[in-house]
């Protein structure tokens, strides 16, 4: 599936600053993110510029990278890290809010698992879930992420997978606010997320 696929209309969530790789940027260097369903009805997520063509369109992975690299180019670690989680949580609530106003998207039984699941699909990843005694922990295999990071020589991938990280618990604790999640390092290559209620005191 190609993101040219996406059928309009699309939803449109934010704006980002792009940052080239020789560490300047300019204002009028941005993308639009935008949500929408493909033929078959699952969310995707991607990106613009605001005069660009289907050509101009990024997948979500490499969105992460390039706002990875913009927070790069004007603070430290640490407060690279900060935005880059405000990046992914406010992206995480707007999915969060869009998925609730569209139940249909979500399996009546486990919502949690098939949002996730909805996530990694426009990620281009699979995923499997183990249920455990007190919760699940739910597995992403083949995400993109390091794939799109190599092709388009955007290095920051540890950065980016915090922001997805974010996004992801974001939208977990906006299904229940009183699950506990936990996630893999940054530093892996693949996501791995193990939910669980918290203990009776």
């Amino acid at each position: 599936m190609t993101i040219e696929d996406c059928e309009p209309p699309a939803l449109h969530l934010f704006r980002y600053v792009v940052a080239s790789a020789d560490m300047y940027y300019a204002e009028e260097q941005e993308r639009e993110v935008l949500l929408g369903r493909d033929e078959r009805g699952h969310i995707r997520i991607w990106a613009v510029t605001p005069d660009g063509g289907a050509s101009a369109r990024i997948c979500l992975c490499q969105v992460f990278l390039e706002y990875a690299l913009y927070c790069c180019t004007w603070c430290g670690p640490a407060e690279a890290l900060f935005h880059m989680q405000d990046f992914g949580e406010r992206l995480g609530h707007r999915l969060a809010a869009y998925m609730q106003d569209n139940p249909a998207l979500l399996a009546p039984d486990d919502p949690m698992l098939h949002a996730l699941e909805q996530v990694f699909g426009t990620l281009g990843a699979g995923c499997s879930e183990e249920h455990l005694a007190s919760g699940v922990r739910f597995l992403v295999s083949h995400c993109q992420l390091e794939e799109v990071a190599r092709h388009s020589g955007l290095c920051h991938a540890e950065l980016a997978h915090h922001g997805i990280n974010a996004l992801c618990r974001t939208l977990i604790l906006a299904m229940n606010p009183r699950w506990v999640v936990d996630t893999a390092t940054d530093t892996l290559a693949e996501f791995m997320f193990t939910i669980t209620t918290p203990a009776l005191s």
